[in-house]
């Protein structure tokens, strides 16, 4: 026995782990804590759609929340089921099977999408035709180098593309239909490529690497590679910090211990884990809560506005709750053994009423499709909810669509929403030839005269917002509109061009200029597009737009230029600032406050770009 225990002994020891001891957290602080932070989340969670009125669901109060309720749930944590199945009820409601097919609810589908699969996914909502219809999409909008586009201004959860592939990749894993298992498994195998290849910068990248490489499939001693550089990057505190220069945090810490524990295999009796494990405990607050300051700094538009949503820790309280949600799995994760037990069913979140067509018309073959014309089925059959259409369904697969046209499908049919074929097929971005297709055969860009889509939304818009570059041209010619805005998700006004920019869709916005955009072309705060790419620190189409003309030194509404905005965020590089300054940014401009770039830069304890700005010489006041 003395013998086996010094054999534990050495293997723990090559492992880089530690048997348990004294060290360890004490189950029941651990268990009090995670408990603790329950009641916080949940006391914010609640009112969110009824208090608060909020229309779609969030990272920070649905998301993450949910999958906390999954590990906590396994590990005895308790909380309220009865919040946690409400709020699932609405967030992860995928009973449209309308809003699915014709992807009228749009946003961003890596990170809205995704993220709410995943999400749901442990909510315990189960695979169905529904969630196939977005995996679908999902799997058509993977860009080619494996990751997927998404507004990339909300550090840390919502602006790294190896976020956006670990939860693309993850997505389409669970949810994919049947029919698309070669081209699921291909997209995997396209994020696998991308996150192997990816030098991660930060612990969000380091932690979604690993989680996503796991999923994917990655070998196990590559994972434990992995786990061990991010190992490396805990601080003395116990903690990680979200990007060098700052103090560890509770999101990052979570974050980072739940990705070696399900990443890398790391065991919880590891050192590492357990220093996490007392950091977190020792900086919960007496509520339960811990305050992660947001990496967004004022002036910038945040998306949704703030508002005070009932988390503790005023403007911080939104990556806050996320972060207490990350907290919360890692603590879970420290009550080991784990007694996985099923979520409560969610019978309000499944499709219902579908005829038994529909599936065969979204995911079956021609030949399948050709059956069902033959034995009656109507090529202007629509669902009953929501008048959906047969080509609608069948979009972007021309082989179906041209089927269902010589057979007499109306090309021009609107459903209730007044989407249009068109409209879907725009949205693939594959779909050129079924676009080709539908406007060889009469389709209309513009909507009929007796009523606007509900959305107000276009063709030429969507293909946009979707990178159909291609598609462009000719959508503009048959009667879209460069300038013709959107309602996304029935509340925010955005335009083809401020899609692209905010997507980083480069061919997109060279298209678009080459049409005839604007290029100094604003938001409704007055940022230009090449203040949007400088928020995005896309140094590539900040260079397309200063090649084409666009002003370095303009000043937006909120009393900011392209410099100011690179030196406020923390995730940018030199890269950014030394072009800017190259073409003619002016060093010495103020914002509101009276800071220069380097004043910003100093604030915000931004060190990697000071550099670049305190070697600049002043030069004269901006032009407005």
């Amino acid at each position: 026995m003395k013998r086996l225990a010094i054999i534990l002994l050495g293997i723990c020891s090559l492992l880089g782990t530690r048997t348990a001891s004294a060290q360890e957290a004490e189950p029941a602080r651990v268990r009090d804590a995670a408990a603790r932070a329950m009641v916080a989340i949940q006391k914010a969670q609640e009112p969110w759609y009824t208090t608060n009125k909020q229309v779609c669901a969030s990272c920070h109060h649905q998301y993450q929340p949910a999958l906390a309720y999954r590990v906590a749930r396994d590990h005895g944590v308790p909380f309220t089921e009865s919040i946690a199945r409400a709020d699932a009820t609405k967030a992860f409601n995928f009973s449209d099977i309308d809003r699915a097919v014709q992807y009228s609810y749009v946003i961003e589908p890596a990170v809205d999408d995704a993220y709410r699969m995943v999400a749901a996914n442990a909510a315990g909502v189960k695979p169905n035709l529904t969630t196939a219809i977005y995996a679908r999409l999902l799997i058509s909008r993977q860009n080619a180098r494996g990751d997927w586009d998404g507004f990339h201004q909300r550090p840390p959860s919502s602006y790294s593309p190896v976020t956006m592939a670990a939860l693309g990749l993850r997505a389409v894993q669970v949810y994919h239909h049947s029919s698309q298992k070669a081209q699921a498994e291909a997209a995997v195998a396209r994020a696998r490529k991308f996150l192997e290849s990816h030098s991660p910068r930060d612990t969000e990248e380091r932690s979604y690497q690993l989680l996503g490489l796991r999923w994917a499939g990655a070998p196990r001693a590559r994972l434990q590679n992995l786990a061990r550089d991010l190992k490396g990057t805990q601080r003395d505190d116990g903690g990680w910090n979200s990007v060098a220069g700052r103090e560890s945090d509770a999101y990052s810490t979570g974050q980072a211990l739940v990705a070696l524990r399900d990443g890398g295999g790391v065991a919880i009796i590891d050192t590492s884990y357990q220093r996490g494990i007392e950091f977190l405990m020792k900086t919960q607050a007496a509520d339960g809560t811990w305050r992660v300051a947001s990496r967004l700094h004022a002036p910038a538009p945040l998306s949704p506005p703030y508002f005070d949503a009932g988390y503790p820790h005023g403007h911080d309280q939104f990556l806050s709750m996320q972060g207490a949600s990350w907290a919360v799995m890692a603590l879970s994760y420290a009550l080991e053994p784990a007694r996985p037990v099923a979520p409560p069913a969610l019978p309000e979140t499944e499709p219902s009423g579908v005829e038994p067509w529909v599936e065969t018309m979204i995911f079956g073959t021609r030949d399948d499709v050709q059956r069902l014309l033959d034995g009656g089925v109507s090529p202007n059959a629509a669902t009953k909810s929501g008048g959906t259409t047969a080509l609608m369904m069948a979009a972007p697969d021309v082989g179906k669509m041209t089927l269902l046209l010589d057979r007499g499908a109306n090309v021009n049919a609107r459903a209730n929403s007044r989407f249009s074929a068109l409209m879907v097929a725009a949205q693939y971005q594959e779909g050129d030839p079924a676009i080709n297709l539908l406007l060889d055969r009469g389709a209309q860009v513009a909507a009929p005269a007796e009523g606007a889509p509900v959305f107000n939304a276009n063709p030429f818009f969507l293909a946009s917002y979707a990178g159909n570059a291609t598609s462009l041209k000719r959508l503009l010619a048959a009667g879209g509109k460069l300038d013709e805005a959107m309602i996304a998700i029935g509340t925010s006004r955005t335009t083809p061009m401020l899609g692209a920019f905010k997507f980083g869709d480069i061919e997109v916005a060279r298209t678009l200029l080459d049409l005839g955009a604007p290029v100094d072309f604003a938001d409704g705060n007055g940022i230009t597009m090449l203040g949007r790419a400088a928020l995005n620190n896309d140094v590539e189409m900040a260079r397309l737009l200063i090649t084409r003309g666009a002003a370095v030194n303009v000043v937006d509404k909120l009393g900011m230029t392209p410099l100011l905005w690179a030196a406020n965020i923390d995730f940018g590089d030199t890269q950014m600032i030394e072009l800017l300054l190259k073409s003619g940014a002016q060093a010495n401009v103020r914002n509101k406050d009276g800071l220069t770039p380097l004043d910003l830069a100093r604030k915000w304890g931004h060190a990697n770009l000071m550099p670049a700005l305190s070697g600049t010489k002043a030069t004269n006041s901006p032009e407005n």
